[in-house]
């Protein structure tokens, strides 16, 4: 039952790419996450595959999710390389991420972080806006199955409710 609301409330406060002002976030929005694909996974993984792509990542981290995650992700992306040190972008699932985990040393300007389930249950939800406010973040998109957070020093702080 809070999925469903969640979603009617989500749907209701969020907007297309012309209710974004900032250029980056538009393309990215435009470019990337509008951009069809033929990816056969799951939506939060089809996001972060299409990030991978838009911003020539090397690297990926992966908090908790290593193994069939890692296979997806290698099956579309066979260049890609795992680590944890030092990554282009991230993915986890909310319940499992601890903020500890995201260490600025690991983070570099256009570092991307995709999380999975953030409007599950009202728990994940809190733990999302929680990771909003942390002051290494500077954007975020709420895409309702899932999040992108961005930590790009030269960004003003915003945050978007983007349907996709």
């Amino acid at each position: 039952m809070y999925q469903f609301l969640s979603y009617l409330s989500f749907y209701f406060q969020a907007t297309n790419q012309h209710g974004v002002h900032s250029p980056f976030v538009y393309d990215y929005v435009t470019k990337c996450l509008y951009k069809k694909s033929d990816f056969r996974l799951p939506v939060s993984l089809k996001i972060l595959v299409k990030s991978l792509y838009y911003f020539e990542c090397a690297t990926v981290g992966l908090f908790h999710e290593k193994t069939v995650t890692e296979e997806k992700i290698k099956n579309v992306c066979p260049d890609i390389s795992f680590t944890l040190t030092k990554s282009d972008a991230f993915y986890t699932a909310i319940e499992n991420l601890e903020f500890e985990e995201i260490k600025p040393s690991q983070l570099q300007n256009d570092t991307v972080l995709v999380v999975n389930s953030i409007h599950r249950s009202a728990t994940n939800f809190k733990k999302w806006e929680a990771l909003k406010g942390l002051p290494q973040v500077s954007v975020t998109l709420d895409l309702f199955y899932c999040g992108v957070v961005f930590f790009r020093k030269e960004q003003v702080t915003e945050h978007f409710k983007i349907r996709i």
